[in-house]
């Protein structure tokens, strides 16, 4: 697996048409990655990604979202994301792997 960063130039679709201004003098803006490790398998899971019980994000608590967190995981959407790269088919007009999971 690997970690994909980007700093993005400020274009409308990332500061909804300008309305949310970037402060370039905190520039520059830097990412960094130290003893990174993760256990995942790509989305769609295949067959030699096996589930592993010692993972604790595996457990039964972790697989689906309840009702009450559902209406909430969709409140947080409606009212904070400012972009979907999910749904943006100007830029993608096949959606990424990982928008089609369901989630």
């Amino acid at each position: 697996m690997t970690i994909f960063s980007s700093l993005w130039d400020g274009d409308s679709w990332a500061t909804r048409g300008g309305l949310d201004k970037i402060d370039w003098s905190k520039a520059p803006f830097v990412a960094s990655y130290t003893d990174f490790h993760i256990d995942a398998c790509e989305l769609p899971a295949n067959a030699s990604c096996a589930s592993n019980s010692n993972n604790w994000w595996e457990g039964p608590s972790y697989r689906n979202l309840s009702p009450h967190q559902a209406n909430q995981y969709k409140w947080v959407r409606k009212n904070y994301m400012i972009y979907d790269y999910c749904t943006d088919r100007s830029r993608y007009s096949v959606p990424p792997t990982e928008c089609t999971a369901g989630i």
